[in-house]
Formats: C-alpha cells, structure tokens, sequence
C-alpha cells in the first residue's frame, strides 16, 4: 500500500474522534445554555410569584380587617338590647374571619420559606425559644419546660421561629388535661442535634402520621386554625436538610422529632 494510502487509513480513527470530541461538546454547551436560561426563568418565575403571593395576601387581608372591625363594632354596639342568640350568627362571622386570616397567613409563610432575603447568622437557641414563649397566648393550666444549654445553630432566626412556634401551639391546641405540660429539649448526634417538643395532649392515631404533614390537613374542622403550620415544618426542617418525625398514644401524648445539622451547609 501506498504511503499516502496508509497515512490517510491512519489517521481517520483519530479525526473521527476529534470529530466526536467536537460535537460532544457542542452538544454540552448547548445543553448548559438551555439549562442556564431555564434556571433564569425558573428564578423570575418563582420571583413574580413571591410578589404575587404578598401582593394577594395583602389585598385579601384588607378588607378582612374591615369586616372583622365592623361586626365587633356592632356587636358592642348592641351587646345591651340584644341577647345572645342575635349575636350568635355575627361571632360565627368573626371565628370565619379569623380562620381566613390564619389560612391567607399560612399559605405566605409556606410559600417564603425557601425565599427569606434576611441573612443568616449564628442562633442562640436558649434565646430564641425564650422570645417564642413571649409571643405565645400559654394557658394557665400548661407548664412548658424547655432544657437548659441548648446550642447555638447557624441560620435564619424567623425559620426556627417557626418550628418552635407552630409545634407548641399545636401542644397547646391538643392539650386536654387539667395539667398540660409541654417539654422541649434535644439530644446531641455526631452530625446534628435532634430536637423534640413532647406533650401529654391527646395524642393523634397512627393513621395521621403521615398525612398530618400535608397542606392544609387538620385532624379537626372546629378551629380557627389554617392546617399548615405542620407542613411549614416540615418544609423548614427540609431546606435545612433535616429530618421530622412523630411517636404518639392516643389519650397519652405527642412527641414530635426533627433534626438540624451542625454543619451550614443549606439546601440548594
């Protein structure tokens, strides 16, 4: 065979995989253009949303005050020449009021969980929950004990708020007994730190443990609560790549779990 000959046979497989290489490439690069644009239009998207939820919330939450100030406006008005019966369907109308309020409430708080623009910073928990407690409406027949020396974690102090916030109302909510106690404390792990806030409230089925998590499930409709603090939760405890979960006895009470790491490494 020629030289030529024998040079040119030598030297397709090397330009086919130049070729290859090439056009592999190409493909890669578009592929990245596609996934960066859908990332950017991901990102307004779920920007517009955000304003659009607040700007709703806002809209929504207006008139509601309006309604709710005028019922109580008339009900003390006429408390004196009207008996209970009259005014029955108008505090029915408030209870409404108040259960759309939390809803609109709660549906913005889930939908800024992973959006919050405040910036983290180490938390000390001791403190936190101190500040939590103060904002709640305690009954005087509940005692909550919180241990001593929890630590210090670093991220957004309105996301643990929130943890801690809607767990001990939920305590609260159920507490039955003429001495309701709530403990709250946590266990120190190799990787993270497993907190748990237990009751001796009702307790909830084994049926419930999964679907309690869910948006807007209640295991009752006679409140003026919104069904999502446990799924706030829960979507709390996953941005932070944590875990929740539940033991409970019907009649003897609650213990809810979660988990939060030590490292600062976020969800993405």
């Amino acid at each position: 065979m020629p030289k030529t000959k024998r040079k040119f046979f030598l030297c397709m497989p090397i330009c086919w995989l130049t070729l290859f290489r090439k056009e592999n490439e190409e493909r890669i690069s578009a592929q990245d253009k596609k996934r960066e644009k859908l990332l950017i239009d991901l990102s307004r998207q779920n920007e517009q949303l955000n304003e659009y939820a607040h700007v709703v919330s806002h809209d929504l939450k207006a008139p509601l005050i309006n309604i709710h100030t005028l019922i109580t406006w008339f009900i003390n008005d006429h408390k004196d020449t009207s008996d209970e019966m009259d005014i029955q369907p108008l505090h029915l109308a408030l209870f409404n009021v108040e259960k759309m309020d939390n809803l609109i409430k709660g549906v913005l708080d889930y939908s800024t969980v992973d959006r919050l623009e405040s910036e983290n910073h180490e938390i000390d928990f001791n403190l936190m929950l101190a500040e939590v407690i103060q904002t709640l409406l305690v009954p005087k027949h509940i005692t909550i004990t919180i241990q001593d020396n929890l630590p210090s974690l670093y991220g957004n102090a309105w996301r643990f708020k929130q943890i801690f916030q809607n767990l001990i109302q939920n305590a609260i909510k159920y507490s039955h007994k003429d001495n309701g106690l709530i403990e709250i404390g946590c266990i120190e792990k190799t990787d993270a730190f497993e907190f748990f806030v237990k009751d001796n409230g009702i307790g909830i089925k084994s049926d419930y443990f999964d679907k309690i998590f869910k948006v807007f499930t209640k295991l009752e409709s006679t409140s003026a609560s919104s069904g999502i603090g446990l799924s706030i939760v829960k979507r709390i405890v996953n941005y932070y790549n944590g875990s929740i979960w539940l033991e409970s006895q019907e009649g003897l009470g609650t213990t809810f779990y979660f988990t939060l790491l030590k490292s600062k490494t976020l969800a993405i």
